[in-house]
């Protein structure tokens, strides 16, 4: 799918830290509108992978959260991972607790200096196009990942204004969001051993 730089006709809404210049939008040619009813043109998400588990499961929590995204990798990771961590979360004992604890918390703070660094770097606003999905929180880890995904369409939003306005290069913004995929994924493979695979400091036995 092919899309168009604009300027955006809102011209109340300013930038951050940048209040001269308009904001920049994603506009899609009426002759390329994806199937999204938002415009997004990722694929709408019809079912969550592992919904089941999550449905048997008797989570510390119910609650529900609705995540904003833009990004395939967010779109893909919630599809096809989210569930299974929130309920591999919900089961957690011990050792495992720790270690998801650890990888959560790591996994956030380096995206959080991630998106500190990129906000020093001034750009105009990009608005987006974007889907929203209901999430179930099982426990409050489960809760600091969908902190965690968020933080990551953030980047992938803001490295991308950075990287129109030669901000950054395509090749540091390329990096940036391997990284911060590499360590989500890391969070999919700490959640895949059973509990008695953790001793209690959080480490993994080995086998």
């Amino acid at each position: 799918m092919a899309a168009v730089l604009e300027l955006s006709p809102e011209p109340d809404r300013q930038p951050e830290g940048n209040t001269g210049r308009p904001a920049l939008s994603v506009a899609t040619p009426a002759s390329e509108a994806p199937p999204s009813a938002s415009g997004s043109g990722l694929k709408p998400i019809e079912r969550l992978t592992s919904d089941g588990r999550i449905e048997r499961i008797n989570p510390e929590t119910d609650a529900k959260t609705v995540l904003r995204y833009s990004s395939q990798f967010a779109r893909n990771y919630i599809r096809s991972d989210y569930n299974f961590c929130a309920s591999k979360i919900a089961v957690a004992r011990g050792g495992k607790v720790k270690a998801l604890e650890k990888a959560l918390r790591d996994t956030s703070n380096w995206l959080g200096k991630t998106d500190e660094w990129l906000a020093r770097h001034e750009a105009r606003r990009l608005e987006m196009p974007h889907e929203l999905i209901e999430l179930t929180v099982t426990r409050p880890l489960a809760g600091l990942l969908v902190r965690c995904l968020t933080q990551y369409d953030r980047i992938f939003v803001r490295s991308t204004e950075r990287m129109i306005e030669r901000k950054i290069t395509d090749q540091d913004r390329a990096n940036i969001l391997a990284n911060a995929e590499r360590r989500l994924k890391h969070i999919v493979q700490v959640c895949m051993p059973d509990n008695d695979q953790y001793d209690f400091d959080g480490q993994r036995r080995e086998s």
